[in-house]
């Protein structure tokens, strides 16, 4: 799909698949999905997740117009898990169907035209009744904000049982009205759900949003005009759709549902503004009174208080939208808004760091690397990931070891280390260096007063572990109990890590555990194999990859030097194999619209680093 699809297209596609829940239920299943344009975004975001989740999911795709599949990307169709069929033969599908999803009018345009409610009126009841015939497992409508008329407060946020008025000629609410009456008379009340969403968003969605026109003409430099609400709209990305049917299914949730976008509810003359903030003079837009901007304001209150996370706000969503029909290379594309333009000031201090690190390193004899996406930015960019806030490195435990005892007296005026055996009130399991007169601090770390909040740099290290499948296992399960005990005991959370009975386990022991204690324990746990030697693996117990277990040791055995902004910087010689183990297709981008900034930093102050750049002729302790 990758090849078929354009990046931002491929961006809303794909996005579910970088989730933290997964849609894996998905696996194997038969999925019928009926309508217009929106049906196909669902179609090509399943094709996605088949590619990079090997779900072996199939789509049957159906539609009431006669030329949709002229609409069907190029290629999608020669693709085994794709099949099409006009609405008039959709009994000619013999397969089994699991799940039936119908789109009908929803993000489509709506012809004030008795035939257009005929052939959607029509559409519904045959695959209604198929549904029926197959006893699917799950149906489910999709509908959008149109549904609810207009409210006469211009400050309502409609709410799932309220409506407001409608005229009997309005088209579009009263047949959105008569798919939802519909549906819900139909179909079995344990069996299905209605989605209202917002207007949709998503670069070559080819869905009816009203603003396509102005995402084109502030992508040229092009004045537009644009209808001015006096209400608010609600907007919402392709991938945050999907999330939410997905979460009704995996949930087994029933019922109506409203879904929007994060921060998402905006009038027209705000995304006007909006899209000036961010585009500057580019956004030539005049606001028009005469005329109307189809979309209410939701209140999706509901669907939050049952779990759903939104992960796509308006800013986001507006930049991909017009970036989609600009020209040029996307693969170093970044947002604008990030760190409030503090981006590319943040790398320049990394890459001191980086330098201030090799030459203490150089001094000692300590063996030390690249590492996790500092070392993935170096293999595929030359330099830092365009969009990446942070840097790691990595050492082995002999090497890690020496550089907390040596780098304390050997760093510059204003850095620190940060070590968890020192420091009783830091309790990460890894190390970090700090500029004290700094503060770059996330929700997580503002409310630790007893360690320093200054910029940061982590510095991870590989331990021995067994070399055994079953020893590593144990090894990783128990360095993940103790990283639980520490981490939920320093923040006053309750575990839960999916398994209930494990969380509760977990929960206890963290209770009775000091905090203190179970962070030596964490340590010792790391160390468990330090003095083994004939250790053939090495694990990731610091990192994001522990729960991988075990990793050949051969993989940092030897060092090379890969340019890193314009820097020679030691990276593993097996680099490409540790890449591998730890990311997969490593030279794969992530989909756009996850290309953010590693940490959600609420306290920020570069203080004299906001203007601070290197210079191959600058000497780093001048520049500090």
């Amino acid at each position: 799909m990758k090849e078929l699809l354009n990046v931002f297209q491929f961006d809303w596609a794909m996005s579910p698949a970088m989730a933290e829940k997964k849609p894996e239920k998905l696996k194997n299943k038969s999925i019928l999905i009926s309508g217009h344009e929106a049906a196909l975004t669902l179609a090509y975001t399943i094709m996605c997740l088949n590619d990079k989740l090997k779900l072996g999911a199939k789509v049957f795709l159906c539609s009431p117009e006669s030329d949709f599949e002229s609409k069907i990307i190029p290629g999608a169709l020669e693709r085994e898990d794709l099949i099409y069929n006009s609405i008039d033969y959709i009994d000619e599908i013999k397969q089994k169907i699991d799940i039936v999803i119908h789109t009908g009018v929803c993000a489509a345009e709506i012809k004030p035209a008795f035939e257009t409610y005929k052939t959607e009126i029509s559409a519904l009841n045959e695959v209604l009744t198929f549904a029926k015939k197959r006893r699917v497992e799950r149906v489910f409508l999709l509908s959008d904000s149109r549904v609810y008329g207009k409210g006469e407060n211009k400050f309502r946020a409609f709410a799932e049982g309220e409506f407001g008025k409608a005229s009997p000629d309005d088209l579009a609410v009263q047949l959105m009205r008569e798919i939802e009456s519909t549906f819900t008379r139909e179909t079995n009340p344990a069996k299905s759900a209605v989605l209202r969403t917002g207007v949709i968003l998503g670069g070559g969605i080819g869905a009816h949003n009203g603003v396509e026109d102005v995402f084109r003409a502030v992508a040229e430099g092009r004045e537009i005009e644009l209808y001015s609400t006096e209400n608010k709209v609600s907007f919402i990305y392709m991938t945050d759709v999907f999330n939410a049917l997905y979460m009704l299914y995996d949930k087994k949730i029933r019922g109506v549902y409203n879904v929007a976008g994060a921060d998402c509810a905006v009038s027209t003359g705000t995304m006007a503004a909006m899209l000036h903030d961010i585009f500057g003079s580019s956004a030539k837009i005049k606001m028009k009174e005469n005329g109307s901007f189809e979309g209410n304001e939701l209140n999706c209150g509901k669907l939050i208080f049952d779990g759903f996370k939104p992960s796509v706000d308006l800013t986001t969503a507006l930049e991909l939208c017009v970036m989609s029909y600009k020209k040029g290379n996307v693969d170093d594309f970044r947002f604008a808004h990030e760190h409030m333009g503090r981006l590319e000031a943040i790398q320049q201090v990394l890459m001191a760091y980086l330098i201030e690190v090799d030459n203490i390193c150089r001094r000692h004899n300590i063996t030390w690397y690249l590492g996790g996406g500092t070392l993935l930015g170096a293999a595929r960019h030359e330099g830092f990931i365009p969009w990446d806030d942070d840097v790691d490195i990595m050492m082995l435990r002999e090497d890690y070891d020496k550089f907390l005892e040596v780098a304390p007296a050997e760093l510059p005026e204003g850095m620190i280390l940060e070590d968890p055996k020192k420091n009783k009130r830091y309790n990460y399991a890894y190390a970090k260096l700090r500029l004290t007169d700094t503060v770059f601090a996330t929700d997580f770390s503002k409310n630790h007063k007893g360690m320093n909040n200054g910029f940061a740099f982590d510095i991870f290290c590989h331990d021995k572990t067994a070399n055994s499948k079953l020893g590593q296992k144990i090894h990783s399960k128990l360095t993940l109990f103790w990283l639980a005990c520490v981490f939920n005991k320093w923040n006053h959370r309750k575990a839960d890590n999916g398994n209930r009975f494990q969380s509760v386990i977990t929960d206890f022991c963290k209770t009775i555990f000091p905090l203190r204690f179970s962070m030596r324990m964490l340590l010792f746990t790391l160390e468990m194999f330090k003095h083994k030697k004939k250790a053939r693996y090495l694990y990731d117990g610091m990192g994001k990859s522990v729960h991988k277990g075990g990793f050949d040791k051969t993989f940092l055995d030897n060092e090379i030097r890969l340019d890193f902004n314009g820097y020679k910087m030691p990276v593993p010689a097996k680099y490409k194999e540790y890449l591998t183990n730890h990311y997969g297709d490593f030279m794969e981008l992530a989909p756009l619209s996850t290309r953010i900034m590693g940490h959600e930093i609420t306290l920020s102050d570069l203080n004299k680093y906001a203007e601070f750049h290197i210079s191959n002729k600058e000497l780093l302790r001048n520049g500090f």
